[in-house]
């Protein structure tokens, strides 16, 4: 009788571990996730990473980091960036640009109009780090850039 007792603890016990790993699993996934939808619009983040960026007027963009709990991760930055006229017209003058065929992973409320996105390797060089992978693309009709790059 006692090594039945004994097993059925042993049961329990396993149970309660199994729906505790998977509660945290299930928690740790959703507040990943929470993180890539939270969008911000301070600029003094954006700037900072990139300081060559002149001209910001207003930015929408969002930061979510890649990797598990343990070890280095890295983190995605993708948003919009805004830029007054005078900004954007250096831009147009300064750089050859690329017309690309692209559809942002941040989605943005034109609110009907459609963007016209060109890159160039140039302006891409100059404005990011080499830390950094990933490109900025420039609606040059709208003046925004958008960017998508990784840490």
């Amino acid at each position: 009788m006692n090594i039945k007792v004994h097993t059925m603890q042993k049961l329990l016990s396993l149970s309660v571990i199994l729906v505790l790993l998977i509660g945290i699993s299930l928690y740790s996934g959703y507040s990943s996730g929470q993180a890539e939808i939270s969008y911000r619009t301070d600029i003094k983040p954006i700037s900072e990473r990139f300081p060559n960026l002149t001209g910001i007027e207003k930015v929408y963009w969002s930061g979510s980091t890649i990797g598990g709990d343990f070890g280095p991760t890295n983190y995605v930055l993708r948003g919009y960036v805004f830029l007054s006229q005078a900004a954007a017209a250096a831009l147009k003058q300064d750089y050859v640009w690329e017309n690309e065929l692209i559809i942002p992973k941040l989605q943005y409320d034109f609110k009907g109009r459609l963007q016209h996105w060109s890159s160039s390797d140039d302006f891409d060089a100059y404005i990011k780090s080499s830390s950094y992978t990933g490109h900025f693309y420039f609606d040059q009709k709208q003046n925004v850039l958008y960017f998508d790059v990784e840490r």
